[in-house]
């Protein structure tokens, strides 16, 4: 039974991407690149672990003796940090020219098509990218590890060989990062599958719900407490710390849209301006194409607030060799995740914001035809950024000093060093996501050019 209905689908899915044209073949790429860039920089997060746990198992002085599972925890600390951004990456690849893909396939179902068939065409394409992507990226990994190399903890640099994740990682790699892809594909389908008439009459979606701001305070709530608890009970609780802060980030995704939404109804009653107007009616429209953009920042900046504390830590190394060169480490260690996670958060928002571009290619050309000049849509791109950008890059980062006050106190932020190591790499993270979305104005202009208004 089953195989009679995928023959449609494997011959229907090349055709549906050429269809796109090259507008698709310009999505393919950047989806590409999406997975390629998750995949090298989560192996490099991975071969960091795993050198520091061969380390520790095989210890050939006596401060690797003493010391070595302590790295093993501020390695696995820093994974888990970048998990959610390296997931979120990916997540926002499977979901690149979703409204066009939406287009085509609900009008496969109007015409006939099962929702087991659309569902097969989405995996196959979305699965075919990230496969691709996950090979390109294992390459780029192995480039990367001659840099990673360079880098000098417990007193010498890894070898290449430590830092290897070996070919069995490898392979995994390539069938989970096509199985994230397939999943993250066919959540963006519940719309084609449920109801294929709205999506071509192109229905707006439920507006966003406060329930989100309760269920992400819940969990904000929830590690402060487990903070409180850990610093009185000991070490038993560090898992539970750990499954906290890998639940803050989960909660601070859900509420991030609704928070753009609540940013773009401020913005729309303070709007003066064409341009200040139409940002935040984007805004205020669809906060969940807004969020995929700054959505990665956010979660840098959350990272940023967690690791401010740590000047402060090595501050007080003394004269202790051990502990001088055991702070120097640390502080290398938060600068290295600082720096992968506003790199993962760029690339999503330059990723997003072409995607978003080809998206509204509809809408850019009706507006050309009616005469809107094409300045206007260059400022309306930038507010639609920079906006919540702020907002979302200092609110994370306060929320993290907030919940790790129970741990650290008031040191995070009184300290000068925490404070410069905060707001320097906030200022540099938004550069980045700035510069990112700056990336896509040659598309935009690319669409603008091209007035024919197309159906789908």
């Amino acid at each position: 039974m089953s195989r009679p209905a995928l023959n449609p689908v494997l011959a229907l899915a090349p055709r549906l991407q050429r269809a796109g044209g090259r507008d698709g073949r310009t999505t393919t790429l950047l989806a590409v690149t999406a997975f390629a860039a998750a995949t090298a920089l989560a192996l490099s997060v991975l071969g960091g672990l795993l050198g520091f746990m061969e380390r520790a198992a095989h210890p050939v002085d006596d401060y690797q003796r003493e010391y070595g599972s302590f790295y093993v925890t501020l390695a696995v600390t820093a994974a888990i940090l970048l998990v959610v951004p390296v997931v979120t990456l990916a997540g926002a690849a499977a979901r690149l020219g979703v409204s066009r893909r939406d287009a085509r396939l609900a009008s496969l179902r109007l015409l006939g098509a099962t929702p087991r068939e659309v569902v097969a065409l989405t995996v196959v394409e979305t699965a075919l990218q990230g496969l691709v992507g996950a090979v390109v990226g294992s390459a780029a990994y192995g480039v990367l590890l001659l840099v990673w190399s360079q880098v000098p903890f417990q007193g010498r640099p890894f070898t290449v060989g430590e830092l290897w994740v070996g070919v069995p990682a490898l392979l995994l790699t390539w069938l989970a990062v096509p199985v994230v892809a397939a999943v993250s594909g066919m959540v963006s389908l519940r719309r084609v599958v449920v109801s294929p008439l709205g999506v071509a009459q192109r229905m707006q979606r439920p507006g966003m719900r406060a329930v989100r701001l309760l269920v992400t305070l819940a969990g904000l709530g929830v590690f402060m407490a487990l903070s409180a608890l850990g610093g009185a009970l000991g070490a038993a609780l560090v898992a539970f710390l750990l499954g906290g802060l890998l639940l803050a980030f989960a909660t601070m995704n859900a509420v991030g849209p609704w928070l753009v939404g609540r940013i773009g109804r401020i913005q729309l009653k303070r709007a003066r301006t064409p341009a200040q107007l139409l940002a935040a009616r984007r805004l205020l429209d669809d906060p969940r194409a807004v969020w995929r953009v700054v959505g990665g920042l956010g979660l840098a900046s959350f990272v940023a607030g967690c690791l401010a504390v740590v000047p402060v830590l090595t501050a007080g190394a003394g004269d202790d060799p051990d502990m001088v060169m055991q702070m120097g480490d640390i502080l290398t260690g938060a600068l290295l995740t600082l720096g992968i996670a506003f790199l993962l958060a760029a690339a999503s928002a330059g990723i997003a914001q072409a995607a978003q571009i080809l998206d509204r290619r509809r809408e850019y050309a009706l507006a050309t035809l009616a005469g809107v000049p094409a300045d206007l849509f260059d400022q309306v791109r930038r507010r639609e950024v920079l906006v919540p950008v702020v907002y979302v890059s200092v609110g994370s980062a306060v929320a993290a000093l907030v919940m790790f006050f129970p741990v650290f106190g008031y040191a995070a932020v009184t300290a000068p060093q925490g404070l410069l190591l905060l707001l320097g790499s906030l200022a540099a993270g938004c550069a980045l996501v700035l510069g990112a979305t700056e990336s896509a104005r040659p598309l935009l202009r690319r669409v603008l050019a091209d007035t024919v208004v197309r159906a789908d």
